[in-house]
């Protein structure tokens, strides 16, 4: 059974016309006439609101509804009219679409960091000659606390699976960490075969968390970008294990 699509509010439409000037959004065309579109489409979503309504000209509208333009590049022309008025035309609206983004973004680079201070530890115990790194120990507990706010952030964000998701991602880094500090034998001497498990756990979770944030932003998890541009472009399940900057200690 289908839902008849209601019309958009007059109200609503004209704070859409006035966020874009009365032009396209996109900023490279800025034509008219113009008409309202639904970012994730109106049938997925079956209502009208102002963070995922945007103001195209026909020919942008047709592209868009055609793949040319894809939902993530929609968003962030969304915020691009966001960040361009300062008197924002819906202060009440939080956009939490793009709220949402950033912080997941946010604690992907948080994370990465962390992984990376931790790889660096280990090198330092497994490598080093004069004691042990104290100072790795500490710029690796520092990445610690500065990705558990980042943590908690995405989650304050998200909520529900997205709170668990993301601490399960957290908490696969803390055991990490406490296992290299504890210099326990795991931690720096595997196989191949207890290397694969244990970079697809970590793998897994982010995939974990990628389908969560997706869901919340009513997207397929295809049209979310899995990492940030400076990460190979690719289909989720097409991501190696060695994307994620995970090596072996042994072969």
């Amino acid at each position: 059974m289908t839902t008849k699509r209601s019309a958009v509010p007059r109200p609503l439409a004209r704070q859409l016309f006035v966020e874009a000037g009365h032009r396209c959004a996109i900023p490279t065309c800025r034509a008219t006439p113009l008409e309202i579109a639904h970012i994730v489409p109106w049938a997925r979503v079956r209502r009208h609101e102002f963070h995922n309504m945007i103001v195209l000209c026909p020919n942008c509208h047709t592209r868009f509804d055609r793949g040319d333009i894809d939902r993530q590049a929609m968003f962030r022309y969304k915020e691009l009219l966001r960040l361009s008025d300062p008197h924002h035309v819906a202060p009440d609206d939080p956009s939490p679409r793009a709220g949402l983004i950033r912080a997941y973004r946010h604690f992907q680079t948080q994370i990465d960091g962390w992984r990376k201070s931790i790889s660096d530890l280990s090198a330092a115990i497994a490598l080093g000659s004069t004691g042990f790194p104290v100072g790795n120990v500490k710029r690796c507990a520092g990445r610690a606390s500065i990705a558990r706010a980042a943590t908690d952030k995405l989650g304050e964000l998200g909520g529900g699976g997205i709170v668990e998701a993301a601490d399960h991602v957290f908490d696969w880094h803390r055991r990490w960490a406490d296992d290299v500090v504890d210099l326990k034998l795991s931690a720096f001497n595997r196989s191949r075969a207890e290397y694969e498990l244990w970079a697809e756990e970590r793998f897994m979770s982010f995939v974990a968390l990628h389908e969560e944030v997706c869901e919340s932003l009513d997207l397929d998890p295809t049209e979310l970008d899995f990492f940030e541009s400076e990460r190979p472009e690719r289909d989720l399940p097409e991501v190696s294990l060695g994307t994620l900057g995970l090596w072996p200690t042994d072969a």
